[in-house]
């Protein structure tokens, strides 16, 4: 067993799910940040964790080849950048290796395609702050560290847009003028919990919304006017209440103090309604791409009726409706409903309709009724899909389904599942919408024709409302 402050040397043989190189000593594995792999280090033990230890690199003896220099001082500290360290290229080719190992072990037999890199490193339309004190009393704003919640001040980061960062800091500065409090978690007092900005990538607007602990806001208009002034882009500005003890940013209280409520973006040529819940990928050119290699996949015909399953505010749907004779989009969240319908009048699309019901029991009661869809498409939160759902996919038995994922590791997962109902998938596409990160989005083409070897039982998809709910819970937060 291994004592805090120990120092113990090694090499580094591969590296975790959350980026940390994994040294193993005997029979005990010391995980260590910003460690890439044959790496010969010395580390001190910090932490002990369920899965072994925590070490941090005292020495560094011999550094692997793929190891850069951070371009931003809070890489080893703020928990947003776990692979700064490591060479872009080589960021791609670890992102392939570990989907490959996945997909060996699933046994499934695919070709998995080298990741498309992101084509702008400051490609992050979505931005989250938090609030809070350091240990001189002065307001602090920026991240949080990896797995705590103690914030790392952050000025400028790397991946937000200048503007964003200009603001969150403009909001600090008035905290302090206007005697308004961080939210304190520990002590559960204090006004202001986060910010969250939206930037629409194509119209350059701006949507703020304010994540506080109590309607009640002593010094809005005061505020609002500052705010506005330091910041002409900013197009709308809400304050949401989130009074809950939670991770979740977002409450489901919201009143607008500026603006409309919501911003206008471009997506391949579509224009859309976004406001402070809205699922909208935050990579917005890689999104474009991945979008376009989902409908190339689906090979579209004029002729298709095409299903749009947990459609959000239908971006999904409705960049593809003028290849298609008719889109319909399901999604339980009636906020995200309302926005896809507008988003539908907004851009005269007539062919697509939006239905606010449970993806699953959609799908079955559509099997029952033998109604036919010709292509499926899903994208899924990080958990990946249920049983349940793909039971009733495979039971409406489209031609095609696109499967578009935010966690390659629980797409392998369903695709193994879809695999028994007789639909075949002979390839991955991965890109790489959060550099930097461990994570990567995939897309992968099932078609219908391989021999089922699950039969599909008529009451399968039964599940319990509790069961249900907690998964649709998790699509209305998006991923």
């Amino acid at each position: 067993m291994l004592k805090l402050q120990q120092r113990v040397q090694g090499v580094i043989t591969a590296i975790d799910a959350h980026g940390r190189g994994i040294l193993p000593y005997g029979k005990e594995r010391i995980f260590v940040p910003a460690a890439l792999p044959d790496e010969q280090v010395e580390v001190t033990i910090v932490k002990m964790i369920k899965e072994g230890y925590i070490g941090a690199i005292t020495r560094l003896t011999h550094p692997s080849q793929d190891r850069v220099e951070p371009p931003c001082p809070h890489a080893h500290s703020c928990g947003g950048c776990q692979l700064m360290h490591m060479a872009p290229a080589a960021q791609l080719r670890w992102k392939q290796q570990r989907i490959i190992a996945a997909a060996k072990k699933e046994k499934l037999s695919l070709r998995i395609h080298d990741v498309v890199p992101s084509p702008a490193a400051a490609c992050r339309n979505k931005v989250i702050a938090s609030f809070g004190k350091d240990r001189n009393g002065m307001i602090t704003a920026g991240l949080y560290e990896e797995s705590s919640h103690r914030i790392v001040a952050i000025d400028r980061c790397l991946l937000h847009p200048a503007s964003c960062d200009a603001i969150i800091q403009t909001i600090r500065t008035l905290m302090k003028e206007l005697r308004i409090e961080p939210f304190d978690v520990r002590k559960r007092q204090g006004f202001l919990r986060h910010v969250q900005l939206r930037w629409g990538v194509r119209s350059g607007e701006i949507l703020v919304t304010l994540v506080a602990s109590e309607s009640r806001f002593p010094a809005r208009k005061r505020f609002v006017q500052a705010l506005l002034q330091a910041h002409p882009a900013i197009r709308s500005i809400v304050l949401n209440v989130n009074r809950r003890d939670t991770s979740i940013v977002l409450g489901s209280e919201e009143h607008i103090l500026y603006g409309s409520g919501w911003i206008c973006d471009e997506l391949l040529g579509r224009q859309f309604h976004i406001s402070s819940s809205s699922f909208y990928q935050i990579n917005h050119d890689q999104c474009e791409r991945l979008y376009q290699k989902a409908y190339d996949l689906l090979e579209l015909k004029k002729s298709d009726r095409l299903l749009d399953a947990y459609c959000g505010i239908g971006t999904i749907g409705l960049c593809a409706a003028s290849q298609v004779k008719e889109v319909i989009g399901v999604e339980l969240n009636a906020q995200a409903i309302a926005d896809a319908r507008i988003n539908a009048k907004r851009n005269k699309i007539t062919n697509a309709r939006f239905i606010c019901e449970d993806a699953s029991r959609f799908l079955l009661a559509a099997a029952n009724q033998h109604q036919r869809y010709d292509a499926v498409l899903l994208d899924p939160p990080r958990e990946g899909s249920t049983p349940m759902f793909l039971d009733a996919c495979a039971r409406l038995q489209p031609a095609r389904i696109a499967y578009i994922s935010c966690n390659p590791l629980t797409q392998l997962r369903d695709l193994k599942i879809l695999a028994q109902y007789g639909y075949v998938c002979d390839e991955l596409f991965l890109y790489d919408m959060f550099p930097m990160s461990t994570h990567t989005e995939s897309v992968a083409l099932l078609k219908k024709g391989g021999q089922r070897t699950t039969k599909v039982r008529r009451g399968s998809v039964a599940r319990t409302q509790k069961d249900r709910g907690a998964h649709e819970k998790r699509y209305r937060h998006g991923k």
